[in-house]
């Protein structure tokens, strides 16, 4: 069969004046045929030597585009770019981009855009350059006229390209489609590429605020660059264009969101670029192989690569000169992602940079820098780029270039400069001032578009906020109404407030305050599509920059992000809101005051500040509404009347003293008088009261030192009635580690004495009596219950603390078990992945797969599992425990006497047993989880040793 190239050549005219023979390409969507065949018979009549090409109609749209067409327009003296009715192709786009190369080179070659006049303008970088013919039929004398003048170099732009193309996106990321409107982060631009150019092997992270447009840098700005192979044009970039990425068109660019599951999603991309048909059965298949792989450990990211290759290859096309990788909305991997799959995730990117022919960048909010810091694998390899608000000169180019290029102009010369001076003075105070900028500029330019004057006005009222925003509400409530309730939990009790005129206002509320089911439907409702809320750390708390792979600790967390909503026009607006806010105005009123109290009480001088605590009424109603709305109260507050209480107490209990001691010295009188009048003492019953004393809490039963030595395997005892019941576990040797990366080498561990274990894992009720002592600090149970199930959200800093405060209170060594104690308590003699055998089995434990009806939902009550043979519970799933080891990726050199490693990476700690949702990988007895000491989870808790002997 005859190709389209040999076709061509064998129709060329043997005598042909070359300057009229003209050689025509095409490019069309393949459903506008009607109209491309059109305008080819035209153009024949028009020049009966003209040869025209146009891609075949049968070829696959989305599939490899064939060298053949390459080759076609490397022939070509002259681009048409068809838009008709059916928009642009999937095929133009690559057709548009080797116009352009060509026309690098020849900078002569026309490249023509014929746009059907009720059409917008395609999304397409360098638009703006090129010759334009706007019309109603293609095939009139006028556009042929125009089309011949064009090819010969003559020609340009409309006069009014505001007609046909919007350049403002609203809350819509920009993509490179719209490169040529994105304007005010071209030295953010250049500072992305090169860092890789420099630092190829690590990732680039876009840390910044939400809302700051870190979408928009990473596709409108790095993308298109790379694409284009230019620097943006206000760059000023003295430094030509890196020669090492000379040829990054090239390179297969690859775009994820990690979602619920990141593997998946890397896996997709890559399929994208193979280009099987959307219905074929052996996409799915392949895709599903490939997540296995992944996530089993025997395939990374190099052999996506090399297979990527090859199917190049299979489809006559020359191989990627590299490949890109850019993950958009990074913080999904700490909010929707099940834990284990996120470490694997993360795991095989940072491996994948190895790889020279791989780049890799991420987009993340700042709330998330904690959660990149405990992430040990990207942490490891990235390199943070901070993403600031965009400054009052930066929005004025934001603001005015798109109209200038387009050929609009504003009302009058001062609108521009007052529109970016009141964005960057409202993004001060207001991190959701710059998205809702766009609300506003996409308004006028709509109402230009209406009256057909070119001319972008104020509105004379505001654009209605609100009416957006409820919309986005109630499209979000549509599509997931099961989150209602937690909706209104966040809106009503976290993020509104009550003013003195009983109107609703917004607060701001910290990370804190929200459990982690709370903050993923937080950061859902932050991003687009929704933009309700608003997620920040205010400027000035973003750590330093580190160096390139420094693991140093930074001090930026989770406790200093706030969220709040994106406008109070919302409180207006959205009348379901204003119904829940009705049902909770009392409460919402006193809680406004409580604020307001606590503030003042934080800001009064040392010496007045407890004079500042609630007293009488204002105490009597903040305890009523503690007893009632406990998981309400932000944590401050309720420590502001946790002091307020203690405060009482005091002062009744130094009144109950001196009653007593006016009554002893009272009675003492009496007696006296008794012995001198009767010659003899009074009996104490004829006194008949005595001085108040109170309980003893820890009502001690401390074992004495023959008692504890006396102690044999599996006895139990209990020192306190607020104390855990321990467990003797023998003296032996055991083995430690597996075949596991970080769990190796496999090593023998000798425990020469025994130690005591707690029984089960610490209860809320338990951590609740050291609360109550003021001795630990309240955490959130995450809404999975307190009581008998054990205690979560627990730092390891929390963990000592806890310890200590046993310790102190029963003057004996409690502690934190060691790694290999743990290992050892857990596996009870056996050698097996799991205390009861090589298999996980069902029923066994609390986790994700084990078989239970907690599994993947939340903690079980402690010893709802049978015990080991150590007579210990729930060792194994339920919660990650902490130990007190630091760190170390590898047991090359640990201790064999079962003594905690305290010369590893400190600012990390380890927990061991996995939890109720972890894959059942990480509950084998060898599993691992590294954390910093201020980490916190709700599957993270804690078990508690004791040393005995001397």
């Amino acid at each position: 069969m005859m190709t389209w190239r040999a076709a061509w050549k064998k129709s060329e005219p043997t005598q042909v004046n070359p300057e009229r023979h003209m050689r025509w390409f095409l490019s069309y969507n393949s459903q506008d045929l009607q109209l491309v065949q059109a305008l080819e018979g035209a153009l024949k009549q028009k020049d009966a030597e003209a040869e025209i090409f146009f891609a075949p109609k049968t070829l696959r749209a989305g599939g490899y585009w064939l060298p053949a067409l390459a080759e076609g327009i490397e022939r070509s003296t002259v681009f048409i770019l068809l838009v008709g009715e059916h928009k642009l192709g999937p095929w133009q786009v690559i057709e548009y981009y080797a116009a352009l190369d060509k026309r690098v080179k020849a900078a002569d070659f026309p490249v023509i855009l014929v746009l059907l006049s009720d059409q917008a303008a395609p999304g397409l970088p360098f638009l703006r350059q090129l010759h334009w013919i706007i019309t109603a039929d293609v095939t009139s004398e006028q556009t042929l006229a125009q089309l011949m003048d064009a090819s010969a170099g003559d020609g340009g732009l409309p006069g009014e390209l505001w007609r046909y193309t919007a350049p403002y996106r609203g809350l819509v990321a920009m993509t490179e489609a719209d490169s040529d409107f994105f304007f005010g982060r071209s030295r953010k631009t250049v500072e992305v590429i090169r860092a890789f150019e420099q630092t190829p092997d690590q990732l680039v992270i876009l840390l910044g605020n939400s809302g700051v447009g870190k979408s928009s840098l990473a596709q409108a700005g790095i993308l298109a660059s790379l694409t284009r192979q230019a620097w943006p044009e206000d760059a000023a970039e003295p430094h030509p264009w890196p020669a090492i990425f000379s040829d990054a068109r090239r390179w297969c660019t690859l775009k994820l969101r990690p979602g619920t599951e990141p593997l998946k999603a890397l896996v997709q991309a890559f399929l994208e670029t193979w280009q099987f048909e959307a219905t074929d059965p052996d996409r799915i298949k392949r895709q599903a192989e490939w997540v296995a792989l992944l996530r089993d450990g025997r395939a990374a990211i190099q052999d996506l690569l090399e297979a990527t290759e090859r199917r190049y290859a299979e489809q006559q096309q020359p191989k990627p000169s590299g490949f890109l990788l850019y993950i958009d909305q990074g913080e999904e991997l700490y909010v929707r992602a099940e834990e284990q799959e996120r470490l694997r995730f993360s795991h095989i990117i940072a491996r994948g940079l190895e790889d020279p022919r791989l780049r890799a960048f991420m987009s993340m909010r700042s709330d998330f820098l904690g959660a990149l810091q405990n992430d040990e694998a990207l942490f490891g390899v990235h390199r943070k780029i901070d993403v600031p608000p965009l400054r009052e000169a930066e929005l004025h180019t934001v603001i005015s270039q798109p109209a200038q290029i387009l050929s609009a102009r504003f009302e009058n010369d001062r609108l521009a400069v007052d529109i970016a001076r009141c964005a960057a003075a409202d993004a001060t105070k207001d991190a959701g001032a710059l998205p809702l900028l766009s609300y506003l500029l996409d308004d006028m330019w709509q109402q230009m578009i209406g009256r057909g004057d070119g001319v972008l006005r104020l509105p004379g009222r505001a654009i209605d906020i609100g009416r957006v925003l409820v919309e986005r509400a109630d499209a979000f409530l549509a599509r997931d109404t099961k989150s209602e309730d937690r909706l209104r939990r966040i809106f009503t009790l976290k993020l509104a407030t009550v003013r003195e005129d009983g109107e609703p206002t917004r607060r701001r509320a910290m990370r804190g305050e929200f459990t982690d089911e709370e903050w993923r439907l937080v950061s859902e409702l932050a991003d687009h599509p929704y933009r309700l809320l608003v997620t920040a750390i205010p400027e000035g708390s973003q750590a330093a920059p580190t160096a390139p792979g420094s693991q140093i600790c930074m001090m930026s967390g989770p406790d200093q992000a706030y969220v709040e909503v994106a406008h109070e026009a919302i409180f207006r607006g959205w009348s379901k809101l204003r119904g829940w806010i009705a049902a909770e105005r009392e409460f919402l009123a006193w809680r406004s005051g409580l604020e307001a109290a606590r503030r003042t009480w934080q800001n009064a001088e040392e010496s007045s500040r407890a004079d500042a605590l609630l007293m009488g009424l204002s105490l009597a109603q903040a305890r009523s509404w503690f007893e009632q709305r406990t998981d309400d109260i932000p944590k401050p507050d309720r420590e502001f009347i946790r002091l307020s209480v203690e405060r009482e107490r005091s002062a009744k209990a130094r009144l109950n003293r001196d009653r007593s001691l006016v009554a002893t010295l009272f009675l003492g009188i009496i007696a006296l008088a008794g012995i001198l009048t009767y010659g003899g003492f009074l009996n104490p019953s004829y006194l008949g009261m005595r001085a108040h004393t109170f309980s003893d809490l820890l009502s001690p039963a401390i074992l004495s030192t023959e008692r504890e030595r006396a102690l044999g395997p599996q006895e139990k005892f209990q020192e306190c009635s607020i104390c855990l019941r321990m467990v003797v576990v023998p003296a032996g040797e055991g083995s430690i580690g597996s075949s596991h990366e970080d769990e190796q080498p496999l090593h023998g561990v000798r425990i020469a004495h025994p130690f005591a274990v707690s029984e089960h894992e610490v209860t809320f009720d338990e951590w609740e009596a050291c609360v109550a002592l003021g001795s630990c600090p309240e955490v959130s149970d995450s809404g999975r219950g307190r009581g008998t199930r054990p205690v979560i959200n627990v730092s390891w800093i929390d963990a000592k603390g806890y310890v200590g405060w046993l310790a102190k209170h029963t003057g004996k060594r409690y502690r934190l078990l060691s790694e290999a104690e743990w290992e050892y308590a857990a596996r009870a003699g056996s050698e097996k992945a799991f205390p009861w055998g090589e298999s996980l089995g069902s029923g066994n434990a609390n986790c994700d797969g084990c078989g239970s009806k907690w599994d993947n939902d939340t903690t079980a009550p402690v010893e709802s599992f049978p015990a080991n043979k150590f007579g210990l519970y729930d060792m194994i799933g339920n919660v990650w425990e902490w130990v007190e080891d630091c760190y170390h990726d590898s047991y090359e050199e640990a201790p064999v006497d079962g003594s905690p490693v305290s010369n590893g990476d400190c600012s990390r700690r380890i927990a061991r047993g996995g939890s109720w949702g972890a894959s059942p990988d990480y509950v084998r007895s060898a599993a691992r989880n590294p954390h910093t000491g201020e980490y916190r989870s709700s599957s993270l808790g804690l078990r508690v040793a004791r040393t005995l002997g001397p």
